[in-house]
């Protein structure tokens, strides 16, 4: 399946040629997002279907995304339910430039925090795709490195399923969930929870979940699906050691930092199939309450974020012209609290974003082996900025003495605003993307394809504003502006029965590449973030896969040389990037009913996060083994037993500054489930 668009040009004559041309063998996107591509056309995506998710016994989406697709992922916790991703060779916030949605709906949050990987039970999931390479024509902001789509499940053949796991640190999981068809109507409803100790100390987490689904069948050619779902986690921060320390005793702490979050996400999708193509309306709404206690400051945010996106499709799956408009609003309400008094702000902030991005996109063919697709998009953000910090000695009533509380003759309600740390401003962005490739497929076996994409990230909230208690030289910086990136790629694909061979090359410029910038002139700490100019990256997929009925083996490997391309550091490595990193994986089945399985992940050296000198300790390069083991117990039940990095090895999963966040030692989990 390959996602790529095209120069406007291509879409000329298609409306036309659609109703008559049938023999296009590229598969395009598919009208609805929450539907299965097709992956048997040359492309760089992974699918990981329900299967190989209830086999994997992966405890997060993060676990499944990196022994699955081989996709990067950096921890600060080395519990598991938390991590960057790091598509396409980006380093400091990469999460920033990967999309990751969840039934059409976008996960990433306005702000730098990561995805909420404990809001996505991964025994709601239906399927993941993993989608490689710039998106932005179809998908917008987030997706330069590649989108991650999530879909939950809906209904009908679920069934009543129950799973109970166990496992090292604490572990413990359980889950249920059952699905039935009542006339034209499926429902689906589940619960997950679990509760971890964590491989270091003060890294617990819990989380427990709630989700269902309701979807209409109106008639042959509308659907009409709700999804719901709510989680409630806590979470803590266990923080980073020296180099010395890591080497010595990873489990050890540095911090006392915690987190606990509410959250809930709620979305709706309208499909429609029509004689002349289809019509799809998705709608979307999340929201997070989230408390948190790090470096001594206390914090509660709230977040909320709305999106709508209706689409239309002239044409078939094959030849088509498609439009539509993404809207989102995204909101952010912060309060800084006082640590003498948490019912006392030190400031308040309410940021908001309004995105709105049409765009078009169509596919043709040119010859019986030659077809070229291709779109446009414009997105427009405009993003209001309202800070207020408050002139300390006025914000508690009383004071904290050795002879107890006194009152405070310089207490006022409201206290004054400090004008020289507060701001009220709007922010107004624009970024475009036109993507274009040509297909050749000879045979049915056979595919090679050459693209283009130009794409853009805009800053998050908090790159451009600081008000979370993180001082910033400006506070409102309206010169950051968004990063581009304009990249070329050739691949090819070969699949049969058995043998599935891939490969991809790209090369990418960024301009305005955003990174975090921290000096110190005349004694002067002086913290922005900023676009840093021009880098480049070079890099490679590969896949090899061979399958048989009782045993299979399957090699991923990515490999790119990231550099700053010009400037102060030009040459320079690109912080907190891996020249490759890849799993090697086998299974044999010796048995009907047992499934034996090995994994090997590797990670190259790569420069910590923040040396943009290259003048630091490197990143130590390292292996981890896991070993798998499924038993079918009966028709109704399932044993599987996991055992990862089983030689113990100690390693860092991310670095910044000179500070090592180890990951988790060897563990063990032992798990049943039960179907009927």
């Amino acid at each position: 399946m390959l996602i790529r668009s095209g120069i406007v040009g291509a879409l000329l004559g298609v409306a036309a040629q659609a109703a008559t041309n049938q023999a296009i063998v590229v598969s395009a996107p598919r009208l609805d997002d929450l539907d299965l591509m097709a992956v048997d056309t040359a492309a760089d995506v992974t699918v990981i279907d329900r299967q190989t998710i209830e086999q994997s016994g992966a405890k997060s989406v993060p676990d499944l995304l990196q022994h699955e697709a081989n996709v990067l992922i950096r921890s600060t916790t080395g519990n598991g339910f938390d991590g960057q991703i790091s598509m396409r060779g980006y380093g400091e916030n990469s999460h920033l430039r990967t999309l990751v949605t969840l039934d059409g709906h976008t996960m990433n949050r306005p702000d730098m925090g990561g995805v909420g990987w404990m809001e996505i039970p991964v025994d709601n999931i239906e399927r993941i795709e993993v989608i490689r390479g710039g998106q932005n024509v179809l998908y917008g902001n987030h997706a330069l490195g590649g989108v991650v789509k999530i879909t939950s499940k809906r209904g009908a053949d679920a069934g009543l399923k129950a799973g109970v796991t166990l496992g090292s640190f604490g572990y413990q999981m359980g889950s249920a969930g059952s699905g039935a068809a009542v006339g034209n109507v499926d429902l689906y409803a589940g619960v997950q929870g679990f509760s971890s100790d964590g491989y270091r100390t003060n890294s617990a987490a819990r989380a427990v979940s709630a989700f269902g689904s309701v979807a209409w069948y109106i008639n042959n050619l509308d659907t009409l699906t709700f999804r719901v779902s709510f989680t409630d986690s806590e979470s803590e921060f266990p923080g980073p050691l020296g180099y010395e320390e890591m080497q010595q005793d990873p489990t050890q702490s540095s911090s006392d930092d915690l987190a606990e979050a509410a959250s809930g996400h709620v979305s709706a999708i309208w499909e429609a199939e029509r004689e002349w193509g289809g019509m799809r309306l998705t709608g979307g709404a999340k929201f997070q309450d989230r408390n948190w206690v790090t470096g001594g400051t206390y914090g509660d945010n709230q977040l909320a974020g709305y999106s709508l996106g209706p689409r239309i499709r002239w044409g078939d799956s094959d030849v088509f012209i498609m439009s539509g408009i993404d809207i989102r609003y995204d909101q952010v309400k912060h309060a800084n609290l006082h640590p003498d008094n948490t019912d006392y702000a030190l400031s308040d902030a309410e940021l908001s974003r309004l995105t709105l991005a049409p765009y078009l996109f169509g596919q043709r063919e040119l010859s019986r082996r030659f077809s070229v697709n291709g779109g446009l998009r414009y997105e427009h953000a405009q993003t209001d900025n309202d800070y207020d910090d408050y002139v300390d000695e006025q914000i508690l009533p009383f004071r904290n003495t050795n002879r107890g509380p006194v009152s405070n003759p310089n207490y006022k309600n409201p206290p004054d605003i400090d004008p020289l740390l507060s701001y009220d401003g709007v922010i107004k962005k624009q970024g475009w993307a036109a993507e274009t490739s040509l297909m050749y497929e000879p045979n049915k076996l056979w595919s090679a394809w050459l693209s283009y994409d130009h794409g853009y990230h805009y800053p998050s909230l908090d790159e451009s504003a600081s008000y979370q208690g993180y001082p910033l030289t400006d506070p409102l910086n309206e010169a950051l502006e968004p990063e581009i990136s304009d990249t070329v790629e050739l691949g090819g694909r070969f699949q049969n029965r058995n043998w599935l061979c891939s490969l991809n090359t790209f090369i990418r410029f960024m301009e305005d590449e955003i990174v975090f910038v921290s000096e110190t002139v005349g004694g002067i700490t002086m913290q922005s973030n900023e676009n840093i100019g021009s880098t480049r990256r070079v890099g490679a997929e590969v896949e090899v896969a061979y399958t048989e009925r009782w045993y299979g083996a399957s090699t991923r490997w990515s490999v790119v040389d990231a550099r700053m391309n010009g400037g102060e550091y030009d040459g320079n490595s690109v912080p907190l990037v891996p020249w490759a990193n890849g799993t090697v994986s086998g299974w044999l089945k010796p048995a009907e009913f047992l499934r034996l399985a090995a994994v090997w992940s590797f990670v190259a050296q790569q420069y910590q996060g923040g040396d943009q000198e290259n003048g630091e300790r490197k990143m130590d390069a390292y292996g981890l083994l896991g070993f798998r083991v499924y038993v079918d117990l009966t028709d109704h039940a399932g044993l599987h037993i996991l055992m990862d990095n089983v030689l113990d090895e100690t390693y860092a999963s991310s670095a910044y500054y000179g500070g090592f966040y180890p990951g988790a030692g060897r563990s063990f989990r032992v798990g049943m489930n039960w179907e009927f």
